[in-house]
């Protein structure tokens, strides 16, 4: 390439990339309007099922009267995957940590838990009911915590209980009892930052 051509490129350049700024004479201008939907929320496309799926639950743990949440279970394949990795974490009941910081549960050890059905937002669990604590304050502490474990979960917004297949109808704080599927509004009253 001559130094005639080359001169030629580099001042082509220059003019063409001095065309891309603000002038600079010229002063800066307030806009009265703006252009039609430039200011509307942006529609970008809803997260599909598995993406949202992503997030990994928590166990709630009792400590005093009121339900903690654990550090989050990392998530599963799918949504039911990961219910039954947070279920499980809720059995294994508290570790040495949970324990120093005075978390206990409510559901004993041997009590069986297990995911029957993931249907739509509804989570089916069944529990052994004969092996459940008596009396009816760690009863219901220990449904809420199945059911805000359970709904911790991204997807899980209502859980039904089962006991050997049948429902069973749930104790709700304040002693009422409902057979209808449960929410974690229903147990939210029992969570260590209602208590506060």
């Amino acid at each position: 390439m001559t130094g005639r051509r080359r001169a030629a490129l580099l001042l082509t350049a220059a003019v063409l990339l001095a065309g891309c700024g603000a002038p600079r004479s010229s002063p800066a201008t307030t806009l009265e309007s703006v252009p039609y939907d430039l200011l509307a929320p942006s529609q970008a496309p809803e997260p599909s099922p598995t993406e949202a799926d992503r997030g990994g639950g928590r166990a709630f743990l009792v400590r005093g009267d009121a339900l903690v949440p654990t550090s989050p279970v990392s998530p599963g394949s799918s949504t039911a995957d990961t219910v039954r990795r947070t279920l499980a974490r809720l059995t294994a009941g508290p570790t040495e940590d949970d324990r120093a910081a005075g978390r206990s549960s409510a559901l004993g050890p041997d009590v069986p838990v297990s995911l029957v059905a993931l249907s739509g937002r509804r989570a089916v669990v069944d529990i052994g009911t004969k092996d459940l604590p008596p009396g009816a304050g760690r009863l219901t502490l220990a449904v809420g915590q199945l059911v805000l474990t359970v709904t911790s979960v991204p997807g899980v917004d209502e859980v039904t209980l089962t006991s050997d297949g049948a429902s069973v109808p749930a104790p709700l704080p304040g002693g009422a009892l409902t057979d209808r599927p449960l929410t974690a509004d229903d147990y939210r009253s029992l969570t260590a930052a209602s208590a506060s």
